[in-house]
């Protein structure tokens, strides 16, 4: 029972990308040409492009979800939460993450992604979304928070609240089977 559920760019993060990279590309050819290749240029250049495969390499792909666990897949890492550790899964409106502000993170540069502190709950929130809609907040039993958009956030829900429950019931039946339960 393997899904997998995909981002979608919307027209907001692409050009927001857009914007945000001819302003780096005009900085530093602004910086080259003021400071005559001098070392602030080659400076800035090297820690904007670093910045720059940093969020990259961090840009949401899918989501996917098998008996065991929910997995979300970004283009370099991927965060894996077991399914018997979720604790709530929820819909998200956009009014509710307002609150939320970018600490390590990239905010608009080919979506939504890192590390969020919330000021309404006092929370660290990882966020992997690629648009302010269609949002759903996982919370595993640790009360870490996972916020997440896709193109079907109801049935991403569903499927995840159906694997939960196969995945505990698998656990309920192995614990009753093992012999130092008898």
């Amino acid at each position: 029972m393997e899904q997998i559920f995909r981002y979608s760019f919307g027209r907001r993060i692409r050009w927001t990308s857009i914007v945000m990279l001819i302003a780096i590309v005009g900085a530093v050819v602004a910086l080259y040409l003021l400071y005559d290749g001098g070392y602030i240029s080659a400076w800035f250049l090297s820690v904007t492009v670093a910045v720059v495969a940093l969020c990259v390499l961090s840009i949401p792909r899918h989501i996917r979800i098998d008996e065991s666990s929910i997995e979300i897949h970004c283009v370099l890492e991927m965060t894996e939460i077991e399914l018997i550790d979720v604790a709530t899964v929820e819909r998200i409106e956009r009014q509710s993450i307002k609150w939320l502000l970018p600490v390590v993170s990239s905010f608009g540069l080919f979506g939504y992604y890192g590390y969020y502190f919330n000021f309404r709950t006092l929370d660290w929130v990882h966020v992997y979304a690629t648009e302010w809609a269609n949002l759903v907040m996982i919370t595993d039993k640790y009360e870490q928070q996972f916020l997440v958009s896709c193109d079907d956030p109801d049935r991403l829900i569903s499927t995840i609240e159906a694997a939960r429950g196969e995945a505990l019931e698998a656990l309920r039946k192995a614990r009753l089977e093992s012999p130092e339960m008898k």
